[in-house]
């Protein structure tokens, strides 16, 4: 593994030196940022895979929607459409990717959900037809910098923190540690609840070291209770088999583990399209297993399971999800420094 690192960390060198020439093209105007005269905040990270990004939105979703007019914007990571795309009842997770269908799933009474490649596009096409739009959520958008942001929220993870990380293809970062320094605050994700105030200061030097003195906040996930997704049993079974396509679901099995007997993990790769073939897998597993058991996934995995509802399988088996709730520590700090964009428009 040493000497593979080692021989790719020239390719590694060379796309750092790309990605910051790309990022000083846009800090000195040689590649123009359009500003819009509404508020946009951005949630993104410096690595590849799962920071925790979903719950990020969601939370400020909740925190911004009561008060403000919110348009969610995200690529639509998975889908099979193209284009800008404002999402609608006839929409699912094949045509808008997983994480903004669970949006419009959770919000779409509340706000508008899109997908659009190019982000940049999607702003103007959403004020031409809902002037009422206050406030924009660019979700993975930090490295979409086209776009200007009045509040830039950088995501690192707790277990593979942005600063022990390399530039791909020696390590996970989309571009060099230093990118962090254009964060407004830092929210370091997925911490063990109850973590000691003596690691948190030395996350903080270690971070800051990068970013300068901006906000740094920790934060878990904590998970309710399973709920029905759809089958024959609303009460979930004691035994269990998990099914997830996330990037790390190590988090998700050790709480499941917590509660339940799991007798098989299906694990699939990030963002997986469910097939029926899939399912009869799993159906075989049930069948020779001879437990009565229910199925538990995620949330994000429950819409991508949706179309496969009417599958022979959730005749004799429940699926259910488990939602996630969003904890931050300093949480009342956190909202005046997100309510403050406001402030400036």
């Amino acid at each position: 593994m040493a000497m593979l690192r080692w021989l790719l960390f020239p390719f590694a060198a060379l796309y750092g030196w790309m990605m910051r020439v790309r990022n000083s093209q846009y800090d000195t105007g040689y590649r123009p940022v359009v500003e819009f005269d509404r508020p946009v905040i951005s949630v993104g990270n410096l690595s590849v895979g799962g920071t925790g990004k979903t719950p990020m939105v969601e939370f400020l979703i909740r925190l911004l929607k009561n008060d403000h007019k919110l348009a969610t914007i995200s690529r639509g990571y998975g889908r099979k459409t193209k284009g800008f795309r404002l999402a609608n009842d006839s929409d699912n997770s094949s045509t808008l990717g997983d994480e903004p269908y669970q949006f419009y799933r959770k919000f779409g009474n509340e706000v508008l959900v899109s997908v659009c490649e190019e982000r940049i596009l999607a702003v103007p096409e959403i004020v031409q037809e809902h002037e009422e739009v206050e406030a924009f959520l660019l979700d993975d958008a930090y490295q979409h910098r086209k776009i200007g942001r009045d509040f830039n929220l950088l995501l690192t993870e707790f277990i593979r923190p942005f600063y022990n990380d390399q530039v791909v293809p020696v390590g996970r970062l989309r571009e060099g540690r230093s990118g962090a320094s254009r964060a407004d605050a830092v929210v370091v994700t997925k911490c063990p609840p109850g973590l000691d105030e003596s690691v948190k200061r030395r996350v903080v030097g270690r971070i800051q070291k990068y970013s300068g003195e901006k906000p740094v906040y920790f934060s878990h996930i904590g998970y309710d209770e399973p709920v029905l997704a759809f089958g024959p049993k609303e009460t979930c079974e004691r035994e269990v088999i998990i099914i997830t396509g996330i990037a790390q679901p190590g988090v998700f099995c050790k709480q499941i583990e917590k509660t339940s007997k799991v007798l098989h993990h299906f694990d699939f790769r990030d963002h997986y399209a469910y097939k029926a073939t899939d399912l009869a897998k799993i159906e075989a597993y049930v069948k020779e297993s001879q437990k009565s058991v229910s199925l538990l996934t995620t949330e994000k995995d429950m819409v991508r399971l949706l179309s496969l509802k009417e599958h022979p399988l959730f005749e004799k088996v429940s699926l259910f999800y488990m939602p996630i709730k969003f904890v931050i520590d300093k949480e009342e700090e956190f909202k005046d420094q997100v309510l403050k964009v406001f402030d400036k428009n």
